[in-house]
């Protein structure tokens, strides 16, 4: 081999370390680079389908504690006992969360103000709050909303006595 190197003028001697340098560019690239880099698509996929599992996973819990509180037969509040984190939850699961403006503390209760939001959607989420977790609305003040079925309210929800 080095008989070999040093019958090679200075020139070759260049091209075969470029090339040596380029070949070696190319194995790191191919054999760590590129399992790397694919590693780490997978893995972030794999963490979008699984948060997306999770996500789907605690809508049902929320369904069945529902229906474990229906068959009850007895309201029950959030292990957490919050009234405004109660409301929250709640108006996402019956998907009226983006009419929700704004969500105020108010002696053990909640004030809350909608916009926009559907009638019917509004007083069937009104009614699961006094079924199912115990609230009871003490205030509400409905105004006509922009188009047919729509309403802006604002609502007192407190716990039952």
């Amino acid at each position: 081999m080095n008989d070999w190197w040093s019958g090679l003028v200075p020139r070759e001697r260049i091209i075969v370390i470029a090339g040596l340098a380029v070949l070696a560019v190319i194995v790191l690239w191919l054999w760590v680079w590129e399992p790397l880099s694919t590693n780490r698509s997978e893995l972030q996929a794999e963490v979008s389908r699984l948060s997306t599992d999770v996500a789907w996973m605690q809508q049902q819990a929320d369904q069945v504690r529902r229906r474990a509180n229906m068959e009850s037969g007895k309201p029950q509040r959030d292990s957490n006992g919050s009234v405004l984190t109660l409301v929250e939850v709640s108006a996402n699961a019956a998907g009226i969360r983006q009419p929700l403006e704004r969500v105020q503390p108010e002696s053990g209760g909640a004030r809350l103000w909608f916009d926009g939001v559907g009638f019917d959607a509004l007083v069937g989420w009104l009614g699961e709050l006094e079924r199912q977790h115990g609230l009871q609305v003490s205030q509400l003040a409905l105004d006509v909303g922009s188009e047919p079925g729509q309403v802006s309210a604002r609502v007192l929800v407190e716990p039952q006595p």
